[in-house]
């Protein structure tokens, strides 16, 4: 996931920009959900060759790619987009954000990482990008240090912190 911006591709991603179709913060849906994002405002278009891309001050999602997923894994290529946002570069960061994310507003569940995992590819396309089987071991150790929601939490559990970084 995630859209690495040349000089030469200013053009392209401005374009993919132009053509999606407009979301504003807190108008895009993911099943029953609304992804949050801050101001970030969401981008629809098929023409990313990805799954999701963070330009600029948008999040970017190809509809034909994420509507064959689940919403658990359509709502952690949006929250690791929404990283980008936020932080900046960084595949490990942002997985790690989304993992966490996940838990802690209960959209993901431990076995939902297996079809999360499976959007990678199994070899690296660039050094930002690793490996499925490191890019997955990350996910499942960041979802394992993550907070349990208050919902579903054991009655005596003491309140849990939510740093999602």
């Amino acid at each position: 996931m995630g859209l690495v911006l040349s000089a030469g591709s200013a053009t392209q991603a401005e374009e993919i920009v132009l053509r999606g179709t407009l979301y504003e913060a807190g108008d895009y849906k993911v099943g029953s959900r609304i992804p949050n994002c801050g101001r970030s405002r969401t981008i629809l278009t098929a023409d990313l060759g990805d799954y999701g891309a963070s330009i600029g001050a948008f999040i970017i999602l190809n509809p034909k790619k994420l509507d064959r997923l689940s919403a658990a894994t359509r709502l952690f290529v949006y929250s690791h987009e929404c990283a980008h946002q936020l932080y900046g570069p960084g595949e490990e960061r942002a997985d790690c954000y989304a993992a966490k994310r996940g838990k802690a507003e209960g959209w993901l569940r431990e076995a939902d990482i297996d079809q999360v995992c499976r959007i990678f590819p199994h070899k690296s396309r660039s050094a930002a990008h690793p490996d499925r089987a490191a890019r997955c071991e990350a996910i499942r150790a960041c979802y394992a240090r993550g907070t349990t929601p208050a919902a579903v939490r054991a009655p005596d559990a003491a309140p849990a912190g939510r740093d999602l970084r």
